[in-house]
């Protein structure tokens, strides 16, 4: 059998109609008309109405857009919903919230490293309030970062956690990592806690310090200097000298908060000052460590062991005293820049 000629093709391709039944037939050729398809949408999310140079009119409707073209029928497009977008503060809220404690006092939640996507500032101090005051309904060891949390919502945390009721058995550790929006200096977290001391009675620091690190390069070799200082304010009217230093220094504060009568709960505070990678600025955050024990009663059984040791006196023997790492004054430090005697 002969396959089918163009001409075949072509008629299949036409639409016969009659204008009259006293004339002859006529053939009209396919005519491009109206698409029951979708349009495309462009990269700048316009509406693209097929054909041009025709008037074309536009009805706007609370849900819909509407598009007329002359001697058409009306299309209908509907307008893209707006996606939904997750907060992860909130997701790990409602995880916590409806998981059973009993699930959670064993677990163990290491959240600092994940990235977090569309949380704001509000979820996030609504979970890191409900950790600080629900030791028994979280896992035992809680870690997480937080870069929406401004500094005047400092305060109000460091308080709210020293409200923790205590832990049913054993104890529980949340450390929180802020980085506020804007740098904080050590200063405002100074006033900060002298601030919620005099208006909060029994609230009181301790074990109150700051440490620091120098790295010195002394015939293409580095030594590593300690220094440290126990002088909270005056370490934070020097700190902005830290910045001259570039990548050689860095300094932690830690402080301790607690209430006076709760033995159960304490806050430990640790500012951090270190230069980036790049050695362009300086990487200011705190971590808000809080601790929640139990109530019951411990007994503590220390022996103590007596030993003799006896050994020979020698003359290269190196004294102990010059075995231990010299610690250097920080304050002197940043006041003259010099490291001083040994």
């Amino acid at each position: 059998m002969s396959s089918p000629c163009r001409s075949m093709f072509r008629e299949l391709l036409t639409t016969r109609w009659r204008t009259d039944i006293s004339e002859e037939d006529e053939i009209e050729t396919v005519r491009a008309g109206y698409s029951a398809l979708q349009p495309n949408r462009s990269t700048n999310e316009e509406n693209i109405i097929e054909g041009r140079e025709e008037n074309v009119e536009l009805v706007d409707d609370e849900n819909y857009q509407i598009f007329h073209r002359n001697e058409e029928t009306p299309k209908l497009i509907q307008k893209r919903t707006s996606c939904v977008t997750r907060d992860e503060a909130s997701n790990v809220l409602r995880t916590l919230m409806s998981t059973p404690k009993e699930n959670l006092i064993a677990e163990r939640c290491d959240l600092f490293s994940q990235k977090w996507f569309h949380s704001t500032r509000d979820t996030e101090k609504k979970l890191i309030e409900y950790i600080f005051l629900n030791p028994n309904n979280r896992p035992y060891f809680f870690t997480m970062q937080s870069r929406n949390i401004q500094i005047e919502d400092i305060g109000d945390l460091i308080l709210k956690s020293l409200l923790s009721e205590p832990r049913e058995t054993g104890q529980c550790l949340a450390r929180i990592a802020i980085k506020t929006p804007t740098d904080m200096p050590f200063t405002v977290l100074l006033d900060v806690l002298v601030k919620l001391g005099a208006e909060n009675d029994g609230f009181q620091l301790s074990d109150s310090a700051v440490t620091a690190k120098l790295i010195d390069t002394i015939d293409f070799e580095d030594i590593t200097h300690k220094l440290m200082t126990e002088e909270l304010r005056k370490y934070g009217y020097l700190e902005h000298k830290l910045d001259s230093e570039g990548h050689r220094i860095s300094s932690c504060a830690s402080i301790t908060c607690s209430i006076r009568g709760k033995r159960h709960v304490e806050m430990r505070i640790v500012y951090t000052n270190r230069p980036t990678r790049r050695n362009i600025s300086r990487n200011r955050y705190i971590e808000l460590e809080q601790t929640v024990r139990s109530m019951d009663r411990r007994v503590v059984i220390v022996e103590e062991r007596k030993e003799v040791v006896e050994y020979e006196n020698d003359a290269d023997m190196i004294p102990l005293k010059e075995g231990l790492e010299p610690v250097k004054n920080l304050i002197s430090y940043l006041e003259t820049g010099d490291l001083g005697e040994n």
